[in-house]
């Protein structure tokens, strides 16, 4: 995120790595105006979280007195006025500005008017992005502002404003930085590197990326390399019938892995009770000793074996058949039955439920 100083009419002297600027804004009292240069929306919204926590207190309501503007909406008089109005239920009021470097020329003067006399209960942000952070045109004391003005412009911003510009992150930042977001899973800092290594893209992405694994891990609450490599389409792809056999063969985990794995792709929960369903119907047959002993097409069409999958499964159909009692079979359906039915209840958790019925079928 560096950038050379020439670029400046002021020294540039602002950067601040960003864990050292959240904890300035913890423990430091915190300034009516602030600029900060950071593109990496995530990032803003944990600053702006601690600020409001800092700034007006823990009786803080958002609802009621944090305020988001945008400068491309080229609403400057909206902005001033809420920076000016006493917070409603509070007596503190946070305000952002967005892209504070894309304002009129005729809305810079206006927000200089403001910052020069500003409202002791108000803390008004303004973010700019890292390349845009040019804080003598955003205040107009450059050199196409008139003599007078560049002197006096630069005066109120120097007394009125305190500007920041997030550095870039050290590996040493990232990784502290990935650990805190993935809360209570385990993860180590050997596969914190590995997943880092996918992730060039921002802090938004990444966070993506990071609820992503967090979902996939969320039986075990650990995040492994073979979990970072599925969630970056690396891994061994496994499909609908490797589950059914995992099932069949009571591998659990197997089958918890592998439905961890399909869920992550699409919404499969349904299809997978079908086929479990069909593969326990094709079991409870074959207790029919005439079924059993139908060869070739006979025992496909009896037993409705249309796909080439289905037929390579019936010796594991005839083992599974064997080593387990019809009344087990029964309980399988009513496990099978009651899933399903969970499944099309509105605001049904469906890994929770797809957990359940795998434990509980792997353990007849």
């Amino acid at each position: 995120m560096a950038k050379s100083e020439q670029k400046y009419a002021i020294p540039y002297k602002y950067a601040v790595p960003y864990k050292e600027l959240l904890n300035s804004f913890t423990g430091d009292s915190i300034p009516n105006n602030l600029i900060i240069s950071s593109g990496e929306k995530v990032l803003n919204d944990d600053l702006v979280k601690v600020i409001c926590n800092n700034f007006a207190g823990k009786n803080f309501i958002a609802v009621n007195n944090l305020f988001y503007f945008n400068a491309e909406d080229k609403n400057i008089e909206a902005v001033i006025n809420e920076c000016s109005n006493t917070g409603l239920f509070s007596d503190k009021k946070i305000v952002v500005l967005r892209n504070v470097h894309k304002l009129t020329k005729t809305a810079r003067p206006a927000l200089l008017g403001y910052i020069k006399r500003p409202n002791p209960d108000t803390c008004l942000i303004m973010f700019t992005d890292d390349d845009k952070f040019e804080l003598d045109k955003i205040f107009l004391f450059d050199s196409k502002s008139a003599a007078d003005d560049q002197k006096e412009n630069k005066y109120i911003f120097e007394n009125n404003v305190k500007a920041f510009q997030v550095g870039a992150f050290s590996v040493a930042e990232s990784i502290s930085w990935i650990t805190e977001r993935f809360g209570d899973y385990k993860i180590s800092e050997d596969t914190i590197r590995h997943f880092l290594q996918f992730s060039n893209h921002g802090f938004d992405e990444m966070l993506s990326e990071i609820e992503k694994l967090k979902t996939y891990c969320c039986t075990t609450k650990e995040i492994t390399k073979d979990a970072v490599n599925l969630c970056n389409g690396i891994a061994i792809e496994f499909n609908e019938m490797d589950f059914i056999k995992a099932i069949i063969d009571r591998k659990h985990e197997m089958a918890l892995k592998i439905y961890s794995r399909i869920s992550l792709r699409k919404d499969v929960e349904v299809f997978l009770i079908f086929l479990l369903t069909a593969s326990f119907i094709t079991i409870n047959k074959l207790y029919d000793p005439g079924v059993s002993k139908l060869q070739g097409w006979q025992i496909r069409n009896e037993l409705k074996l249309w796909y080439e999958d289905q037929e390579k499964f019936l010796p594991f159909y005839k083992s599974y058949g064997e080593s387990i009692s019809q009344d087990k079979v029964v309980k399988a359906f009513e496990y099978l039955y009651n899933s399903d039915k969970k499944l099309k209840t509105s605001g049904a958790d469906k890994n929770i439920i797809m957990v359940a019925l795998i434990n509980n079928i792997c353990s007849l």
